[in-house]
């Protein structure tokens, strides 16, 4: 299912999973949707499953019916139907590779990606481009405030994301901690950029939904063997956060993300090796 022309180029892919919502959740995402149809140098790609009568269309995005994971079937639990971010990643790249798009990128479909932010990306500096967001109020869009806790959008080199695709687990889309995971190793091992101060992704505020989600045993079961990465998020994160409430210079924080962010130790990567092993027996728990 097609429909939206696949150009013969483009400066990025931008894809997401448009998923069955209604009333404020429906609104937040048509704006967000509508908004991305606006960027220019961007060819915009909807994910929907393969086995879906009645996917979910917008009329600015090639629609492609390839998923056949979801978050049912990787964990033996009942709950939202949702897509993993590897195999969202994985349709994504091969867009991008078909049409010779330097970055391959994904984003939450409520998310307000903003000319600024294409603009960074396309400028060729990184090989992974990482956003974070700033919430604004629904009903002034004022910003409220930067969201750096977490991330929402990142766009990737193909061949990057192909060399480092083992190290990013099949995580659930909208399930913690799938992002700070994702980022951290990009920033460990690749030339990655991460943007978490200013607007250049915007999010409309909304009551938390995944806080007691049916799938959060498995996202922690994942995490338990990514969990030097996930160390290693958090000393960048409560360092930051020291750094921002004492006033401290953007410099000082990236000179703290540059020191937690280099090579793995020998130290990291025997404790990762055992992590493996111990919790590798997960059902669904993915290579």
């Amino acid at each position: 299912m097609t429909a939206r022309p696949r150009p013969a180029h483009a400066g990025v892919v931008l894809g997401t999973h448009i998923y069955p919502a209604t009333g404020a959740a429906a609104e937040r995402m048509r704006g967000a949707l509508d908004g991305w149809a606006a960027l220019a140098g961007v060819h915009l790609v909807n994910l929907q499953f393969a086995d879906d009568p009645n996917p979910v269309v917008h009329p600015s995005f090639e629609t492609l019916a390839v998923l056949r994971q979801d978050s049912r079937r990787i964990t033996g639990k009942d709950g939202p139907r949702k897509p993993t971010v590897r195999e969202l990643l994985d349709r994504i790249v091969d867009v991008a590779e078909a049409i010779g798009a330097p970055y391959a990128g994904f984003s939450n479909a409520d998310i307000l990606v903003s000319p600024n932010a294409i603009a960074r990306v396309a400028a060729g500096r990184h090989d992974a481009v990482i956003f974070s967001r700033m919430d604004v109020d629904p009903l002034t869009t004022a910003p409220t405030s930067e969201f750096f806790s977490g991330q929402d959008t990142l766009f990737i080199r193909p061949a990057v994301y192909r060399a480092l695709r083992s190290r990013l687990r099949p995580y659930i889309v909208g399930e913690m901690p799938w992002d700070v995971i994702y980022t951290s190793v990009l920033l460990t091992h690749c030339r990655a950029e991460l943007v978490n101060r200013g607007d250049d992704c915007r999010h409309v505020e909304h009551e938390t939904i995944w806080t007691t989600s049916p799938f959060a045993p498995y996202g922690w079961r994942l995490a338990h063997r990514d969990w030097t990465y996930f160390a290693r998020w958090y000393r960048y994160y409560e360092g930051a956060k020291t750094l921002r409430a004492a006033g401290r210079p953007a410099r000082e924080e990236d000179a703290l993300r540059r020191a937690v962010f280099g090579p793995l130790t020998m130290v990291e990567r025997g404790k990762t090796a055992w992590r493996r092993l111990r919790y590798g027996g997960f059902r669904g728990a993915g290579a």
